[in-house]
C-alpha cells in the first residue's frame, strides 16, 4: 500500500513509548500575603488586620559586623529600630563563634549611616564572645498596642489602651480593645478599611453578611456604634448603636448588600465608635453570612473557586512579614488569639497577623494541592519538632492533640502525599528581607543541617512525607554548591528563575517577544543556562531541584509605563511562562514548580530614565469575585498546562522542518541565542489508558503544521485545547480578552498537518482503551 509522504512544511513530533520522567506533578502557586487593598483580600473574614486586637511577638536575625566581648553591632546601617528597642528581648546566636550562647539584651544602639554603624547588642554575659560574622536571634514579646491593625479616632479626651484582664470567657486571645469616652464632648472609635485601593474594588459585598464580635459596657452609657458602608455616595449598609451589657457578650449584626459590577470604586469601612460610654471591643468578624458546602476553609468562596479551577499540584505559603516573625505555637493559634509577629529591620511595628499553619494546610486539602509551608528563618530545632509532631504525630502527642483540637483528627501525613518544607525565604536576599535573612552560604547550610537534623530525629518524622527544601539563588550555582557543602539532611534545592526581570527594547513586537520566547530555552535547555547549571550542581549531589517562585519579574529597564502595562500581563508572557515551565520539567526533570503568585495587582517599576512606574505583577488573577472576576493570561496556561500533565513524561523527537530562529543580543535581559526552536512538544501518560501532548508555537507571526507519529501518537477522539489571542498583548485587565478555547476532533488523523497558531499553548488529550 502507498504511503503519504510527509509534508516538508510540516514538523512532526513523535511520541515514543520510553519514560522520560515518572512521579510528574501540576504546577503550583504560591498565595502569598493577605492584604486589605487589592486582590490579596482572600480571607472569609474581611477585616483579618489584627481581628483579636493582640499584641505582638519579635523575632529576628542579625549578623555581627564589629564585636567586643559583650557586643555585637549588625551590618545594615539603615535600620529603622530606635534605641532600646530590643532592650529585655533574649538572644540566641545559632552560627559562628559564639554559637549555642543564649541571654538577654542588655541594651541596644540605634543604627547611624553617617558613621556606619548598625544596631548595636549590649549582650549579656557570655561564656564564649561573638566573633565577626556570626549569626544571632533575637526574639521579644511586646503586649499591648492592640487598635494596631485598626485606624484609631479620638475626640475630646477619649482615649483607647488595651484591657489585659478583663476578658471575655469565650476568647482565644490574650487582650482586648478598651475604649473610655464616658467623659463629655468625648469620643473614642476604631475603624477598619479595606478594599482600599480607590481605583478598582476588589470585592463586592453582595448578599448577606454579619459582623460579629465580643462587647462589653463599663461606664458611662455603655453605648457602641456600628457602621459599615462603601465610601461613595448611597454606600451606607448598615449602622445600629448598641447598649452593651455589662457583662461579656457575643454579638451578631446581619445585613444584605446588593454590589454588582457597576458599583463605583472606593474604600469599605467598619467602624466602632462610643460617644458617652466606655467599652471593652474584641474578637471582630465581617463575614457572609453562610459558607458555602463546597468550601470549609476559611478563605473567600472566590479564592477556593479560583484554585479549584488552576487544580495546582502544590500550594506555597510564604506570608512574608506576617509570618517570618512568628513561633510555630502562635502559627497554630485560631486568629482572634493569633499574635502580630514583627521581623524587619526597617519596621517597629507589624499590624498584620499572618495566615494560620492549619487554615492553609485546610485550604490544601480543599484544592487537592499539596502544601509547601515557607518556615519561619529563625526556627529553633525544638519548634521543628513541635511542628513535624503536629503534622505526623498521632494524638496522643502533645502537638498531635493540638491538631486534632483544631479539627484534624487523621495526621497531615496521611493527607498528602508529600509536604514541602523549606527553611526561610531568599536567606541570600538580605536587602529584601532585611531581619529575616542569613545570607552567609556556608551559615545558612550550616543552620538547614541544624534544623532538619532536628525534625528527623522526630518520632513522628516519615521520609517518605516529607521534602525539606534549602533555598538558593538561581543566578549563582556556586553559591548552590557552598550551601550544599555546609549542609545536609536536606531533600531539595529550591531556586526562582524570574523571567524578563528588564524591559528596554520596545521598538517592535519582535524586539520584546523574540527574546522573551528565546529566554526559556536559554536558561533551561542550553548546558549554560542559569537553571542549567543549577541543575548540573544539585543532580551530581544526588539531590533534587524544584523551583519556590517564578513568573516574569520584569521590574526595570527604560519602558514606558504605556509598554510595561503591554507586555507584562500579555498572553505572550503567558505563553513564555508556560514554555518556561515545561523546559524545566521536559530537559531539567523538575516536578515541582509554583508560579508567584496568586493575589497582587501591581508592583514599583523602576524606570532607570527616571519616574514613577508601576509593573502588573505578580499576581495571576485581576480580581476574584471583584468587579471583573477575570484572570490574568498567565493563569489560563497554568490552568490549561495543568490539565495535560500525568503522572509519566514521555520522550518526544522533533524532526522535519522544526523551524528556528537566531536571537540576536537584546537589551531585554541580555538574551541571545542561536537555534531558537519556533515549537516545542511535550508528552504525558497516566501509565494507564489516558494520555496528552502540549505544543507550544512561538513563532510571532505564523501559524504552524505539525504531524505525529509514534506509538502514543493522538488517535481516536482528541480534545483540543488553546491558548492564544488576536494580538501578542492583548489581556484581561479591563475585560475578558484573553481565554481558553476548547474542542474535540474525531477520528483525529496524526499524518494530517495541524496548524497550530502563531503564539499559541495548544494541548491534546486523549484515551487509549484495550
Amino acid at each position: 500500500m502507498a504511503t503519504t509522504p510527509p509534508d516538508p512544511n510540516a514538523t512532526n513530533i513523535e511520541i515514543g513509548s520510553s519514560v522520560l520522567h515518572t512521579g510528574m506533578k501540576r504546577l503550583g502557586m504560591n498565595i502569598d500575603s493577605q492584604n486589605f487593598y487589592d486582590s490579596g483580600q482572600m480571607m472569609r473574614n474581611l477585616t483579618f488586620r489584627n481581628p483579636g486586637f493582640e499584641g505582638e511577638i519579635w523575632q529576628s536575625i542579625l549578623h555581627c559586623a564589629a564585636v567586643t566581648a559583650t557586643t555585637c553591632t549588625d551590618g545594615n546601617v539603615w535600620a529603622q529600630w530606635p534605641a532600646n528597642f530590643l532592650a529585655g528581648a533574649t538572644f540566641e546566636f545559632i552560627h559562628g563563634a559564639a554559637s549555642g550562647e543564649t541571654g538577654v539584651v542588655v541594651a541596644s544602639g540605634a543604627a547611624n549611616p553617617s558613621k556606619g554603624v548598625g544596631t548595636t547588642l549590649q549582650l549579656s554575659s557570655m561564656t564564649t564572645s561573638p566573633a565577626v560574622g556570626d549569626f544571632v536571634v533575637v526574639k521579644m514579646k511586646v503586649p499591648g498596642n492592640a487598635q494596631a491593625g485598626w485606624w484609631p479616632s479620638t475626640y475630646g479626651g477619649g482615649t483607647l489602651s488595651t484591657e489585659f484582664t478583663d476578658l471575655s470567657p469565650n476568647t482565644l486571645g490574650k487582650q482586648a480593645l478598651r475604649m473610655t469616652a464616658s467623659g463629655s464632648g468625648q469620643s473614642a472609635g476604631v475603624d477598619s478599611y479595606f478594599d482600599s485601593s480607590n481605583t478598582h474594588n476588589f470585592v463586592l459585598l453582595n448578599g448577606p453578611y454579619v459582623i460579629t464580635f465580643r462587647a462589653k459596657g463599663v461606664g458611662g452609657n455603655n453605648q457602641l456604634n456600628v457602621s459599615l458602608g462603601r465610601l461613595i455616595p448611597n454606600g451606607n449598609y448598615f449602622n445600629q448603636t448598641i447598649t452593651l451589657s455589662s457583662a461579656w457578650q457575643d454579638y451578631t449584626l446581619p445585613f444584605r448588600a446588593t454590589e454588582n459590577a457597576s458599583v463605583k470604586p472606593g474604600t469599605v469601612d467598619l467602624h466602632f465608635q462610643t460617644n458617652g460610654g466606655d467599652v471593652l471591643l474584641d474578637d471582630v468578624s465581617l463575614r457572609p453570612a453562610a459558607a458555602s458546602p463546597n468550601n470549609p476553609t476559611v478563605f473567600r468562596d472566590d479564592v477556593v473557586s479560583a484554585l479549584t479551577a488552576l487544580h495546582p499540584g502544590s500550594l506555597r505559603y510564604m506570608d512574608g512579614l506576617p509570618s517570618f516573625g512568628s513561633s510555630i505555637d502562635n502559627m497554630l493559634t485560631p486568629a482572634f488569639g493569633r499574635q502580630r509577629a514583627g521581623s524587619s529591620t526597617q519596621q517597629t511595628e507589624q499590624d498584620d497577623i499572618a495566615i494560620g499553619l492549619h487554615e492553609f494546610l485546610q485550604l490544601c486539602q480543599t484544592v487537592g494541592a499539596e502544601p509547601w509551608y515557607n518556615l519561619p528563618p529563625a526556627i529553633s530545632p525544638l519548634e521543628m519538632q513541635h511542628l513535624i509532631e503536629y503534622l505526623g504525630g498521632s494524638v496522643l502527642t502533645p502537638y498531635g492533640a493540638k491538631r486534632a483540637a483544631l479539627g484534624q483528627i487523621l495526621p497531615w501525613t496521611l493527607v498528602f502525599p508529600t509536604i514541602h518544607l523549606e527553611l526561610g525565604n531568599e536567606q541570600w536576599n538580605y536587602p529584601t528581607f532585611p531581619g529575616n535573612a542569613i545570607n552567609d552560604p556556608i551559615a545558612y547550610g550550616n543552620r538547614v543541617a541544624t534544623i532538619f537534623g532536628a525534625a528527623r530525629r522526630s518520632p513522628s518524622y516519615n521520609q517518605k512525607s516529607f521534602d525539606l527544601i534549602m533555598g538558593s539563588f538561581v543566578l549563582n550555582s556556586w553559591y548552590t554548591g557552598q550551601e550544599m557543602a555546609s549542609s545536609s539532611g536536606y531533600d531539595s534545592i529550591a531556586v526562582a528563575p524570574y523571567l524578563f526581570s528588564t524591559l528596554n527594547d520596545t521598538s517592535s513586537h519582535e524586539a520584546i517577544f523574540g527574546p522573551m520566547f528565546a529566554q526559556p530555552e536559554m536558561w533551561d535547555s542550553v548546558s549554560t543556562g542559569w537553571m542549567a547549571q543549577q541543575s548540573q550542581t544539585v543532580t551530581a549531589a544526588g539531590k533534587t531541584l524544584v523551583t519556590y517562585e517564578e513568573n516574569l519579574g520584569t521590574s526595570s529597564g527604560t519602558a514606558t509605563q504605556s509598554m510595561v502595562n503591554a507586555v507584562v500581563p500579555s498572553v505572550g508572557g503567558a505563553i513564555a511562562m508556560a514554555d518556561h515551565m515545561l523546559l524545566q520539567m521536559r530537559d531539567l526533570g523538575i516536578k515541582t514548580q509554583n508560579v508567584w503568585a496568586l493575589p497582587g495587582a501591581a508592583i514599583q517599576f523602576n524606570n532607570t530614565n527616571g519616574g514613577s512606574e508601576s509593573s502588573p505583577l505578580f499576581g495571576t488573577v485581576v480580581d476574584m469575585g471583584g468587579q471583573i472576576n477575570l484572570r490574568r493570561p498567565v493563569f489560563l496556561a497554568e490552568q490549561l498546562t495543568n490539565t495535560a500533565i500525568m503522572r509519566n513524561m514521555l520522550a518526544t523527537t522533533i524532526t522535519g522542518a522544526n523551524p528556528t530562529w537566531n536571537q540576536a543580543a537584546s537589551t531585554n535581559d541580555s538574551i541571545q541565542l542561536n537555534g531558537a526552536h519556533f515549537l516545542q512538544a511535550f508528552a504525558f501518560s497516566d501509565g494507564i489508558f489516558q494520555h496528552s501532548a502540549v505544543v507550544i508555537n512561538l513563532s510571532r507571526t505564523s501559524s504552524l503544521p505539525i504531524t505525529f507519529s509514534g506509538p502514543n501518537a493522538p488517535k481516536g477522539t482528541v480534545g483540543v485545547s488553546v491558548l492564544t489571542s488576536a494580538n501578542l498583548t492583548d489581556n484581561n485587565e479591563t475585560g475578558a480578552n484573553v481565554n481558553l478555547s476548547h474542542g474535540s476532533i474525531p477520528n483525529f488523523q496524526k499524518a494530517t498537518p495541524y496548524s497550530v497558531p502563531p503564539f499559541s499553548l495548544t494541548v491534546f488529550t486523549w484515551a487509549v482503551y484495550p
